[in-house]
């Protein structure tokens, strides 16, 4: 069995019933001439009876191809059997803001904004998951004040495309990110901030970071404005996605930072010169070394809304007959997944004789007004209850009786809805005082209905788990299974030490390396979400974090201890020695040595990403060890510019160290360089920010 086959190792496969092609079908054909047609005697391919027996073989061949097929049906119709079915399609979310003029104006929840259609593509339409308030002011102007200067970043949080930006805090400083509001309110203000690198968890202390909201007064600079009263954040201090709260006090005054801030901006094209209302997000670094917050979007006015529509009018789905176990179909499907909820699809109002029945996921026994339904295939089934025995699940609706959906809400598309910023610029109804609506930023996690080719992967793992979790793998597969955000995870099982290694540890004491409690009981479900390339060392986000916990403590042994974490990053050193051809210079190919340094340096980061590294782009899974020959694979020039003369890789030091020894923290010391980096099996790749890449020209 070659490394291919390995990953279908123990697996059934279906028998390849027929493996002729065309060219085996003519050759056998032909191959037969001689014995029941002698006097045929030219078999060149001009030969009008030779293209008869090529058609027949090409037809043949297509009999071949549908008869291989039939193990495969068999085994999608062994899966429909058994309630496996393709993941429906994830409607796209975006947050949609409004602009108000001359007053307030409450947009309720349900509310539809569309892109503008054409005359070959019907408009892309968005509902709005929640009411907002309009407030008739404008977020006109962000600007990131360092201790020495303010940079104008406008352009990447108060207008499309929104991508937000990351802000470095060195070691004992901080910085403010200012909002500026082209007019004071007394009314509640909702900001709304998504994260890609949010406020870490120190380990083992508190976050890294502390967050205060200021707002400017008269004659105060930036770093003296005082607090905002009665905040409330649910960003947790700006560790998960979420919105911030807060009504400006009276004294809340206007500034022109070209004359009011004793900071300069950094260029003459920063310079703010118009007296804005400001509020101040200040963000302190608490630890030794510098930080680095991300923030996606910071949106003002905005409500969410989701690429899935609520029914205008209730729907007839028929009468019903009396008979047990009726089925009703729904107009559309299938039906929105309400997220982070026990009750994903209460939005569904289904009525019997102008009675609203129950939703139920089994019928309970005896009598009972119960449906069930299956949100992908959009159907609503009753029970069976027979009043003349006592028996069956569920009440039967009663003969002649009109069953009617009075609301719900279904998916329209799936990645067709990931629109891009600015696309969605018209409601569907008008809005009173509402005279504009955009997305600032792209919309996000739409996604196309399951491949059959994926069903067929996953379905072992499905009916292995069957939603409970008792193994490793359990857990794994479980956790990957809550969001499509969830791009890798690791359970550790209980881990105890078999050596003493006094006096930080003795033999059968359990692992507690990197702030993880490996002791017998605990599961440690390490998860790690995609934040894009340009994030070195994602960290889901804790909302994230707290639905696979959520997820999993349903499906969890009784008496296991559970905790999901981010992952802990082992940075790897890279120290490389690499020489430029003078003639590959002389001859235009490459600019000279800093040119193959920064490939070598863009390179070595490339393959280190945790995510989209490796030699195949697939990432690394938490564990993996580093090997020199694919490092080497991954960064070496071509050969017509220059060579690599000397290269050797090594652990740097792990952000999750706490204070203390370093040989108390980690199974095994930190190596010195060599040609391997060995991992634990919690920690995961990143690169470092260390690198040494020396090059000269020969």
């Amino acid at each position: 069995m070659t490394l291919q086959d390995s990953s279908v190792r123990g697996r059934i496969q279906a028998p390849n019933l027929d493996d002729r092609v065309w060219s085996d079908l003519v050759a056998e054909a032909v191959a037969l001439i001689p014995t029941y047609a002698p006097q045929w005697n030219d078999l060149n391919p001009s030969d009008l009876g030779i293209t008869v027996v090529e058609l027949f073989a090409w037809l043949v061949e297509g009999l071949i191809y549908r008869l291989n097929k039939v193990p495969e049906q068999n085994y999608v119709a062994f899966l429909n059997l058994l309630g496996i079915t393709l993941d429906p399609p994830t409607p796209a979310r975006a947050y949609l803001s409004f602009t108000a003029l001359p007053a307030t104006v409450v947009v309720p929840q349900g509310k539809q904004a569309q892109t503008q259609g054409t005359e070959t593509d019907a408009p892309i339409v968005f509902e709005t998951d929640e009411t907002v308030t309009v407030l008739p002011v404008n977020l006109t102007t962000v600007l990131e004040l360092g201790k020495t200067f303010y940079t104008n970043a406008s352009a990447l949080f108060a207008a499309p495309p929104n991508g937000g930006d990351t802000l470095t805090i060195p070691n004992g400083q901080s910085m403010t990110l200012c909002l500026g509001f082209d007019q004071a309110t007394t009314a509640e203000v909702r900001l709304i901030l998504t994260l890609f690198n949010p406020v870490r968890i120190d380990q083992p202390g508190g976050a890294e970071a502390s967050v205060t909201w200021t707002y400017s007064t008269a004659g105060t600079a930036p770093a003296s404005w005082p607090a905002l009263p009665s905040v409330t954040d649910n960003t947790a201090g700006l560790q998960q996605d979420g919105d911030v709260r807060f009504t400006p006090p009276a004294g809340w005054a206007s500034q022109a930072p070209s004359t009011s801030w004793p900071v300069p901006p950094h260029t003459p094209a920063d310079a703010v010169t118009t007296p804005l209302f400001w509020v101040g997000l200040r963000i302190a670094n608490l630890v030794a070394s510098p930080i680095g917050v991300g923030i996606g979007r910071l949106l003002f006015n905005a409500a969410s809304a989701t690429n899935a529509l609520t029914i205008p009018l209730p729907e007839p789905l028929g009468t019903s007959d009396g008979t047990p176990f009726q089925v009703f179909a729904l107009k559309y499907q299938p039906l929105y997944e309400r997220p982070n909820t026990d009750t994903p699809y209460d939005h569904l109002v289904v009525q019997v004789a102008g009675v609203s029945w129950s939703a139920v996921d089994d019928f309970p026994a005896g009598p009972g007004n119960y449906y069930r339904v299956n949100p992908v295939a959009g159907e609503v089934r009753f029970g069976n209850y027979n009043p003349a025995t006592t028996t069956g699940n569920g009440t039967v609706p009663p003969t002649n009786a009109n069953v009617v959906a009075l609301s719900y809400r279904y998916v329209v598309g799936g990645a067709s809805g990931n629109v891009g910023p600015g696309a969605l610029v018209a409601l569907r109804t008008p809005v009173a005082g509402i005279t504009a609506v955009t997305n600032y930023a792209a919309a996000f996690d739409g996604a196309d209905e399951e491949a059959i080719e994926d069903a067929k992967r996953l379905a072992p793992e499905a009916l292995k788990t069957r939603d409970r979790a008792v193994t490793a793998e359990d857990y794994e597969n479980l956790a990957r299974a809550v969001s499509t955000d969830v791009k890798k995870t690791r359970c550790l099982v209980p881990q105890v030490q078999q050596t003493n290694n006094l006096p930080y540890w003795s033999a059968g004491d359990p692992w507690t390396f990197g702030g993880l409690l490996r002791a017998a009981g605990n599961v440690n479900v390490i998860v790690v979400s995609d934040l894009g390339h340009q994030e070195p060392r994602p960290v889901p986000p804790a909302e994230l974090v707290r639905q696979v916990q959520q997820e999993l403590d349903k499906k969890r042994d009784v008496t296991a201890q559970l905790r999901v974490t981010g992952p802990r990053y082992l940075p790897v050193l890279v120290n490389v020695a690499a020489f430029v051809w003078q003639k590959a210079i002389n001859a235009g190919l490459i600019s000279g040595a800093p040119a193959l340094h920064d490939s070598i340096l863009s390179a070595i980061n490339a393959f280190l990403h945790p995510l989209t590294g490796n030699l195949d782009g697939n990432g690394w899974e938490v564990g993996a060890s580093v090997f020199i020959a694919d490092l080497f694979k991954a960064i070496m020039p071509p050969e017509n510019l220059g060579f690599i003369s000397a290269l050797t890789l090594a652990a740097d030091t792990p952000p999750y160290f706490g204070p203390g020894p370093v040989a108390g923290q980690r199974p095994f010391p930190l190596a010195t360089p060599g040609v391997w980096v060995q991992l634990a099996d919690y920690e995961l790749v990143c690169s470092s920010t260390n690198h040494t890449v020396t090059v000269n020209v020969k």
